[in-house]
């Protein structure tokens, strides 16, 4: 029995449990799992699942093993006598993590940000969801931040946070949002493979609180409704250990560190927008007007730009694109190695946009130099195709993987509609509703 092993059983003596569930993130996003009883997982010297299935390996060598995370054992708060844990996906042949395993991408580029300057990455997600009808339409018609009776979904929402709390994710503010019938839950800053562990766990946990208490479905949908404010996930990143905080300057300026690591994200922003807004629907939310960015700038308490710096507080950097449809753990991986690459190249951003880039027209925009992001998945995949960055991060088969199957996704999209309409299709509605 290897000290893995050990470990993890020794921690589901101490909560009481009789089996574990074993999870672990596809290529696509998706968390998946299998169960095993504490005995059989005892007696396994390994657990194969079949990578091919799940988007990561060629069929013919798509067998890989699952190995649990120990320090993320926890209960699993809708079924009793249950522990789970994240996993690492490794080969059969080495026990090694395998090139393709998205918790192990983020891990390698950690690594490589620690070597360097003895710190850490964090995030603090910020995750807005819509509480819908049977029949999808909102639950209820309250705005930002009302209260009960018109927020219906209050006390759904607290269910919600109280079994985070079961399972110490930790959080910072919780409230009703623009949309009608949209909510949002944000985390507190953690190290980045936790807080992505933390949105997939986010995810599930909400849908099963929903699905157990509530005739209503919970919906990360980037934009499930043409006229109302899309779900973004803004991820707040700060570069820090206990006595150094790499973003901060002097009094409440930006470091010089922070600056480059800006330009790092904008130089990359294009490439990048194929992993934070993967679906076609990712880019109805990115339209002006919707508290979305859609311009490639920077600025100081501006919500119109992609990456925001707090008026408040100088260490920490908000970048707003991403939506829940996203990896995760590829986000957090291509945010952070984007900065790096800044860093390391001395990168220079533009002038701070201090104007809404909404209310310009295109002229204006040009004068100033502002550029957009990609306006459809299929421009964003044009430009990951040829992103040497991207490869970098995923390694020459996964990049090409990921190239092939959202590209697919989008020429079935475009068999019987054109994107140009401004609509929410039935295609969208059944293939996101759930994402």
């Amino acid at each position: 029995m290897s000290d893995i092993t050990k470990t993890v059983i020794q921690k589901m003596d101490h909560l009481g449990v009789k089996y574990l569930l074993l999870q672990f993130t596809g290529a696509d996003g998706q968390l998946k799992g299998v169960e095993m009883s504490k005995d059989s997982f005892a007696k396994a010297d390994q657990i194969g699942v079949d990578g091919s299935s799940i988007g990561f390996l060629r069929t013919k060598q798509s067998d890989m093993i699952i190995v649990p995370d120990p320090t993320t054992v926890t209960l699993l708060p809708w079924q009793d006598n249950t522990a789970c844990a994240f996993c690492d996906l490794r080969s059969t042949d080495t026990h090694e993590r395998i090139a393709a395993d998205p918790r192990g991408i983020l891990a390698k580029i950690n690594k490589e940000l620690y070597d360097k300057f003895q710190v850490t990455y964090f995030a603090r997600p910020e995750m807005e969801f819509y509480m819908l009808t049977s029949d999808f339409k909102p639950a209820d018609s309250a705005t930002y931040m009302v209260l009960p009776p018109r927020d219906k979904g209050y006390f759904l929402r607290k269910m919600i946070v109280e079994t985070l709390d079961q399972v110490n994710i930790p959080l910072k503010t919780f409230h009703s949002e623009v949309g009608p019938g949209q909510h949002e839950i944000e985390f507190d800053s953690s190290p980045a493979i936790q807080a992505a562990d933390g949105v997939q766990y986010f995810k599930q946990i909400a849908k099963m609180v929903t699905l157990n208490h509530s005739e209503w479905i919970v919906s990360f949908m980037p934009k499930p409704f043409i006229d109302e404010a899309g779900n973004g996930m803004h991820i707040h990143q700060m570069v820090r250990s206990f006595t150094d905080d790499l973003f901060k300057g002097s009094g409440n300026e930006l470091s010089e560190f922070a600056l480059y690591f800006i330009a790092g994200q904008l130089n990359h922003a294009s490439e990048i927008t194929a992993i934070t807004n993967p679906i076609v629907n990712s880019y109805r939310r990115l339209v002006p007007g919707k508290e979305a960015p859609v311009y490639k700038t920077w600025g100081i308490a501006n919500r119109t730009a992609l990456i925001r710096v707090p008026g408040y507080e100088a260490g920490r950097l908000e970048y707003r694109a991403p939506d829940a449809a996203t990896n995760i753990y590829f986000t957090l991986a291509f945010l952070l190695k984007a900065g790096l690459e800044g860093v390391k190249k001395k990168l220079e951003p533009p002038d701070e946009a201090n104007f809404d880039a909404d209310v310009l027209n295109p002229k204006q925009l040009e004068e100033k130099g502002v550029e957009l992001l990609p306006r459809t998945l299929y421009d964003a995949l044009l430009k990951f195709k040829h992103s040497k960055l991207a490869e970098e991060i995923l390694g020459p088969a996964l990049h090409q993987e990921y190239y092939e199957a959202r590209m697919n996704e989008w020429l079935d999209f475009k068999r019987e509609y054109s994107f140009e309409k401004e609509e929410i299709t039935q295609w969208e509605l059944s293939r996101y509703i759930d994402c």
